[in-house]
């Protein structure tokens, strides 16, 4: 939370910024819904006030600045209290829900954007890269996200395997071994079957990265890593959907460095692959 630390601290902030900081810190359910301009007449200063501020904290502006405050805010309220009001109603037009969801998956990528740790991302990156094979774990919606995975690490020469059944997940976890590394996306960070499969995967030695929203889990102290990835609880506030952009975007992340380290070597995969499709009409089957 360290932009909320930043704030609270406030030892250098002039007394109209202290000002602003005290009226968001005191109102942090309005912010996310209100203008520079607003802000500014509520706190009695002006944007070019607030843009200061928001520099001084180490962001672009006011617009980055709502996105990471209401971030760390819905992440220390307490479990089921939102600041973000429903993103659509049954008052919204279709230009009005094109709009938003745009909005909605733009606000979803800058915020795990900004959670993201460069240094962290090259640790996984390697974990990944000297791994025989990779493993996914997750349920319904997020095996969706799986299934497009293993195809993604595919195509950078990665072997991946998806699973989602009960079944499936205790079988591979208690035959793997520490010459594989494992992927666990949940949203909850609480599916009890998902937190069984990472106790035997510590157990195997197998290196965890976790996808979640909640670091303070059983589930995220059994994991090697934990990736941040936006998000609401409520399914009326879009937060599978938020959730969804985040995970994908970590993934593209991933396959993407695999991909720069191993560039030459993967294009010439892709020529001899091409070679041995043939066809021209089964080439745009395919991709």
């Amino acid at each position: 939370m360290r932009l909320l630390k930043a704030m609270q601290e406030g030892e250098r902030f002039s007394s109209t910024e202290e000002n602003i900081v005290e009226y968001i810190l005191a109102h942090p359910a309005q912010i996310s819904e209100m203008t520079t301009r607003e802000l500014a007449e509520k706190t009695y200063t002006s944007p070019a006030a607030i843009f200061r501020l928001c520099q001084k904290l180490g962001l672009k502006g006011y617009n980055e600045f709502k996105i990471k405050f209401t971030s760390e805010v819905n992440r220390t309220l307490p479990c089921g209290a939102h600041i973000m009001h429903r993103p659509i109603t049954d008052k919204d037009s279709t230009s009005d829900i094109i709009r938003m969801l745009a909005q909605l998956e733009i606000e979803a990528i800058e915020e795990t954007k900004n959670e993201m740790d460069a240094a962290q991302m090259e640790r996984i990156a390697s974990i990944l890269d000297k791994a025989a094979i990779i493993d996914i774990y997750a349920y319904d919606q997020n095996y969706s996200l799986a299934q497009m995975a293993v195809y993604n690490f595919l195509q950078v020469k990665k072997t991946a395997v998806a699973h989602n059944s009960l079944n499936s997940q205790l079988c591979a976890a208690l035959v793997t071994d520490s010459s594989h590394a494992a992927i666990i996306i949940s949203r909850s960070g609480i599916n009890q079957r998902l937190i069984r499969t990472a106790k035997i995967l510590k157990k195997r030695k197998v290196k965890t990265i976790l996808l979640s929203v909640n670091r303070e889990t059983e589930l995220a102290g059994l994991c090697d890593e934990f990736l941040y990835v936006a998000n609401t609880l409520e399914y009326l506030d879009m937060g599978g959907n938020i959730f969804s952009v985040g995970a994908r975007y970590y993934f593209d992340v991933m396959v993407s460095m695999l991909l720069s380290r191993h560039f030459k070597d993967v294009e010439n995969f892709y020529t001899e692959f091409e070679d041995y499709l043939g066809h021209p009409e089964d080439k745009n089957r395919l991709w």
